[in-house]
């Protein structure tokens, strides 16, 4: 699928704003301020049902009660309209004539976002390094969304019930239950993304960086895991859960271990080793979303190339060839 037109109206700085994009690279120039992430973020909006960085409530305009997107590709039209009049917030999703609350999984189109934000990814907090595994799987594997949202919910109730001086162990039980039931579909899911990009980003970076250096990643949990030994895990974990009022075990304490050498990348990685590594990762994420969904994800680079040098930003270019691209920047 190829996107033809973006069209926005009171969507942030853009009261109204049209653009035709082109069937390779479509570059989005200007001074900062001028609103090129707006853009940016509108298409993620139509194509992946949500933002990447705000909320509805901030997407509209300053003074704006509604914002609209429309985006036309040679295969469908989408059209998003918010709205938030007297306090009643509706969004709606139209496509291909037909309406929805909520973008339907088949809808959705997917995407490799790469924005100044990722590259923190190697030096940044695990939830980061999680979330950009959680963000993957979603783009293919329908049934994920579910399994996460199950298993924050579950966590939340437990973590509500730790805080109870009273709560006695039994009553946790149905609350362990559930979290190693979904806890061990997430952790299963995230193992096996990660070991087939463990066994490719080394060969990648070296092409990249022109050495022979190592790149590793490993999931910071074992390497098999089960929902009978999860199960274990909670439970054992109940004294000091109760002590501290938090679950401090299960898939939303993980990790991915990233390696360069024998050592963490984090503790000994350059600032341009760190950012090799992200586009390893990048063209890893999209090889692997189009292995598994037969499509080929839409690029979106947001201001990005001041972050790289020239080599790197060629070789970005050159992997993404056969995708379509709709990047930002500050320069011509």
């Amino acid at each position: 699928m190829k996107i033809l037109r973006l069209a926005v109206q009171n969507v942030r700085v853009h009261s109204l704003k049209m653009l035709d994009l082109e069937p390779g690279t479509t570059l989005i120039s200007g001074p900062n301020g001028c609103g090129k992430t707006s853009l940016i973020e509108a298409l993620y909006i139509a194509l992946r049902g949500k933002s990447f960085r705000g909320s509805d409530e901030s997407i509209c305009s300053y003074g704006a009660q509604m914002y609209q997107i429309d985006v036309a590709t040679d295969e469908l039209q989408y059209r998003v309209t918010y709205q938030n009049q007297d306090g009643a917030k509706r969004k709606q999703f139209v496509v291909a004539g037909k309406k929805h609350g909520r973008l339907p999984y088949a809808l959705k189109y997917p995407i490799v976002l790469f924005e100044p934000d990722t590259l923190r990814i190697v030096n940044g907090s695990p939830q980061r390094r999680r979330d950009f595994l959680d963000g993957l799987i979603q783009q293919y594997d329908q049934s994920y969304s579910h399994e996460l949202s199950r298993y924050n919910r579950a966590l939340l109730q437990r973590n509500k019930l730790l805080k109870d001086p009273l709560i006695n162990d039994d009553e946790l039980f149905s609350w362990n239950l559930i979290l190693s039931d979904y806890g061990a579909k997430i952790i299963s899911k995230r193992q096996a993304v990660l070991n087939d990009f463990n066994s490719k980003i080394t060969a990648i970076y070296q092409s990249i960086a022109g050495t022979s250096d190592t790149v590793s990643l490993k999931y910071s949990h074992e390497s098999r895991v089960s929902a009978q030994k999860l199960l274990k895990e909670y439970e054992e974990k109940i004294t000091y859960d109760k002590a501290v009022g938090a679950t401090s075990t299960g898939p939303h304490r993980h990790d991915i271990a990233i390696g360069f050498g024998d050592k963490p990348a984090a503790k000994v990685a350059s600032r341009g080793e760190a950012r090799t590594i992200i586009l390893a990762l990048k063209f890893l994420e999209a090889a692997y979303i189009e292995q598994q969904t037969g499509k080929r994800p839409l690029i979106l680079l947001d201001d990005v190339f001041g972050e790289l040098d020239r080599h790197r930003q060629k070789r970005l270019m050159s992997e993404f060839v056969d995708n379509q691209i709709v990047m930002t920047s500050t320069g011509d």
